[in-house]
């Protein structure tokens, strides 16, 4: 087996924010929250950076949760991660217009 940096393996660490981004995105909600900021300081930061945020589907999230002031907060905090980047949000049941120009002006 090879070994980080010296071998033909590579480091998880070592991947570029965006590559990271797009394979925590296919992770449920909860563990990239949760979970994913653990295992590392540069999973850590891609979690909170806009790569994995461009697009954003907490239907599932939602169902589950199911309040809307949690809907509220949870949105906010992931549309400001997205620092701009975000071009889709998939979400049912937002609890309306303050949160709809938040997210505009985002």
């Amino acid at each position: 087996m090879g070994e980080c940096g010296g071998g033909e393996y590579r480091c998880w660490e070592e991947l570029l924010p965006d590559a990271l981004g797009l394979v925590f995105r296919n992770l449920p909600l909860r563990e990239v929250l949760t979970v994913v900021p653990r295992v590392c300081k540069s999973w850590s930061r891609v979690v909170a950076g806009p790569y994995c945020w461009q697009e954003i589907d907490i239907e599932e999230w939602r169902q589950q949760q199911g309040k809307p002031e949690q809907l509220v907060r949870m949105v906010e905090m992931l549309v400001a991660r997205s620092c701009g980047s975000c071009r889709r949000i998939s979400v049912s049941g937002l609890p309306g217009d303050p949160l709809f120009s938040f997210i505009g002006d985002q």
